[in-house]
């Protein structure tokens, strides 16, 4: 059985992840940083409700060394059953999604240190060393790594400019581990439009958003998914980011 690792994988966009990852054959781990409850009840509903292998680790990627730590705790759970101390093969490990990112918007003049900080460190930072740490059993298993970008990255955002920021890296990186991986381990990235929109957005917000994209709708959920899985398991594809975004990124 093949075998993924979801950051931020118990909430919105990444929980969506972790059940696509189920539904098509993955034992799954979900990152989670501080909400336990959540991170149970994601675990709990990709067990029974769609029959899968699931475990959630918690992980805070604010911290130093946190992403070789998250695989150091990962490769000894029970979702790896091979690995042992007696083996010198690597863990199995055939996919990654970095989704794990925080959402801060602000004005320019408010930013902080602080804010910055942690949308890097959540963001281009820990996919960076998620992929450092994850290499060796990403190569045994010809593996892929898929990242989350965003429209942001290629259009002007000022009221999110460390996020916009984030996401530029994100792309930038996407290129850089695509050869520095290769040629066994495949890197990628999807950038979403308006698919789950933040809950603090009005309705009304959300529709004039819409209105502005040339299929004047919604990202669905399920054409996100449907591409996102199709981009990892995808063996001539690498250094691609790959706009699923009712064409938002065009106007």
């Amino acid at each position: 059985m093949k075998v993924a690792l979801v950051t931020g994988g118990t909430k919105r966009l990444g929980f969506e992840f972790s059940k696509a990852l189920v539904r098509n054959g993955y034992s799954v781990a979900l990152s989670y940083r501080s909400n336990a409850e959540e991170a149970r009840n994601a675990v709990d509903f990709l067990r029974k409700e769609e029959g899968g292998r699931a475990q959630a680790f918690r992980s805070d990627f604010a911290d130093d060394g946190a992403p070789s730590s998250l695989f150091e705790e990962i490769f000894s759970s029970s979702l790896f059953p091979s690995s042992s101390a007696e083996s010198s093969s690597p863990p199995r490990l055939d996919a990654l999604i970095h989704a794990a990112s925080p959402w801060i918007p602000k004005p320019f003049a408010s930013v902080t240190l602080s804010d910055w900080e942690a949308i890097f460190r959540a963001g281009p930072r820990a996919a960076f060393f998620l992929a450092q740490a994850a290499a060796p059993a990403l190569r045994a298993a010809q593996g892929s790594i898929l990242l989350v970008s965003d429209v942001a990255a290629v259009q002007a955002w000022p009221t999110h400019v460390p996020h916009a920021a984030a996401k530029a890296a994100i792309n930038s990186l996407v290129m850089n581990l695509a050869v520095a991986l290769s040629p066994d381990v495949r890197v990628n990235a999807v950038a979403p439009g308006i698919v789950l929109p933040p809950d603090d957005m009005s309705a009304e917000a959300v529709a004039a958003l819409v209105a502005k994209t040339p299929l004047a709708r919604q990202v669905g959920v399920a054409d996100l998914m449907a591409m996102s899985i199709a981009i990892l398991e995808n063996r001539s594809m690498t250094g691609q980011v790959v706009a699923v975004d009712a064409g938002r990124s065009i106007v």
